[in-house]
């Protein structure tokens, strides 16, 4: 009989042992223990703030701690400001910003004036010219293609700090500060591609193309932002050459393109503009004597309610023409109607001309590289005298027009800066609390002489030509300073008369404002040649002028 099996129920209930899984140590991280993570932050800025910019690279590469500990400093100087050109690798950089971590940083954004001229390459340079002109028509397919406006609508929809947006036709110095006096920070991709092609994109060309190529950046750059929905507060417009827009750069208002630009200038509160008034495209309107340069341009800034600083650099080049800056300023300073009449439809084919604006908030106005009479400067001032805190003033040149009459001739000594300053001090509700005015000058026949201040108690024979001022007490300042300025009078024509100059002295007394708009004002003292024992004598405007030529030529 054989034996029962047994059930698996009667088996042994009792568990295997559990072997239990090997614990493998996680890695340490190699750089946990590096005496790097000891040094002070302190320590890590002080060495860093002098090296150069790759060595500082190849500093932020020693290891991830320090590229952290270095990061936010490193962010600040290198990419709060940057700048691009309307290439497609340098603008692919400015959209991968933007959707980096380094986009809350970016608020500022430049587009170069790098452009490409018509080039000529020698024998023997055939590869530099195969990559140049493969540069030229992609920059070409780009613009045309309207893949500019798109890559830049990308990116400003992205930068949710934007707060300034630029144009400029020259590099950056600011890389001087860490690299020498001959660095300097360009766009994006332009130290490549002269590396690559030997071309320098902002170089000297001609001054027509690049009118043209300004006026083409500016509306590109105002339709991107109107794409993107930005609101930037700063505008600035800057250039050391020949980059300055016509009057066409500033038609932003068709039907299709109006809706989308003026909330963007409506958010502008700062306006820094090179703007030429005295030539290109004109347009005539109604009542207008001549064509204005200028008639975009007005237009334009009759779209910034909100501005509250302002400046304008002025540049013609059709020199001694002061007519049309002139009346640029005196439509700049025409008081706006409390009742502003409707306009009424008019039978004139001339188009109507723009009203004047406002600029409500304006607090900083600055005038640079101009001509103009006293009274227009004043009246501009008088306007925003209710809001005006800062003025600055930057190669001003104020025309003695009241001497062009020959028989005002008594007039050619007049210190017009002296009468302006005083004027200045009795303007109704301004007060200053900022003044800065840089080498000023006067006009008087067809001659511009120069002025400058002289220190209190100083040396008869010290010319400064800047003075500043910020405080409280600017009228007390202003005073001090129109009995501190000095201005080279020209030459006198030739007088019938046998009386002589010895009793013209210097009348300290400075007439009021009033009398400044009647044109009478202060004298000074002849100007006389240390080589001569006469000033020369000039019989006529022409003389007078062709001696300005020669002195301007070197002769």
């Amino acid at each position: 009989m054989s034996q029962p099996t047994s059930s698996p129920s009667a088996l042994s209930t009792t568990a295997a042992p559990t072997i239990a899984a090997p614990t493998i140590a996680a890695p340490t991280d190699p750089q946990a223990a590096s005496n790097f993570n000891k040094i002070p932050l302190e320590v890590l800025l002080r060495i860093s703030s002098s090296l150069t910019t790759p060595e500082l690279g190849n500093l932020r590469l020693t290891c991830r701690s320090i590229e952290q500990s270095l990061f936010n400093t490193f962010m600040r100087e290198f990419f709060t400001k940057r700048q691009f050109m309307l290439t497609e690798n340098s603008l692919q950089a400015l959209v991968g910003i933007s959707k980096s971590r380094l986009s809350d940083c970016l608020d500022h954004v430049i587009i170069g004036l790098n452009h490409f001229p018509r080039q000529y390459f020698s024998p023997g340079q055939e590869v530099r010219a195969n990559r140049y002109r493969k540069a030229h028509a992609d920059h070409l397919t780009l613009v045309y293609s309207g893949q500019d406006v798109a890559m830049l609508t990308e990116a400003f929809r992205n930068l949710k700090n934007l707060h300034t947006v630029g144009i400029r036709d020259y590099n950056s110095r600011e890389r001087q500060k860490r690299d020498g006096t001959h660095a300097s920070w360009s766009s994006y991709g332009a130290t490549t591609l002269w590396k690559e092609t030997g071309v320098d994109l902002l170089r000297n060309t001609n001054a027509e193309d690049a009118q043209q190529y300004a006026n083409k950046v500016i509306i590109t750059l105002f339709t991107a932002l109107g794409d993107a929905g930005a609101r930037p507060k700063a505008f600035e417009y800057l250039r050391k050459k020949d980059g300055v827009p016509s009057d066409d750069g500033f038609n932003l208002f068709p039907n299709y393109l109006k809706p989308k630009v003026a909330p963007v200038l409506e958010g502008l509160e700062t306006l820094m503009l090179v703007v030429n008034v005295g030539n290109g495209p004109g347009r005539t309107t109604t009542g207008g004597s001549r064509p204005q340069h200028d008639y975009l341009l007005r237009h334009f800034l009759g779209y910034l309610p909100n501005l509250k600083h302002l400046r304008l650099n002025f540049h013609s080049i059709r020199v001694g023409v002061m007519e049309p800056v002139e009346d640029f300023i005196n439509w700049l300073g025409t008081p706006v109607p409390h009742d502003p009449v409707p306009s009424t439809p008019s039978d004139s084919p001339l188009l109507h001309p723009a009203p004047p604006v406002a600029f409500p908030h304006l607090e900083e106005l600055n005038l640079g590289f101009i001509d103009l009479a006293p009274k227009a400067l004043l009246n501009a001032i008088r306007k925003f005298a209710p809001s005006l805190k800062r003025l600055e003033l930057w190669r001003v040149t104020l025309w003695n027009q009241a001497a062009d009459d020959p028989n005002a001739r008594d007039l050619l000594r007049t210190n017009l800066w002296a009468q302006t300053l005083k004027a200045l001090r009795e303007i109704p509700h301004l007060e200053l609390d900022h003044i800065k005015i840089g080498q000023p000058n006067q006009r008087t026949l067809f001659m511009q002489t120069a002025a400058w201040f002289h220190r209190k108690d100083g040396p008869p024979d010290e010319r400064l030509m800047v003075q500043e001022y910020t405080g409280i007490d600017w009228k007390h300042y202003v005073g001090e300073l129109a009995a501190r300025v000095k201005v080279e009078a020209p030459p006198e024509p030739e007088s019938d008369s046998d009386e002589n100059d010895d009793d013209d002295d210097v009348d300290d007394s400075l007439e009021s404002a009033d009398d400044l708009m009647d044109g009478e004002y202060a004298q000074i003292p002849s100007f006389t040649n240390p080589s001569t024992s006469h000033p020369p004598v000039l019989t006529s405007p022409c003389q007078l002028m062709n001696q300005t030529m020669k002195k301007n030529d070197g002769a």
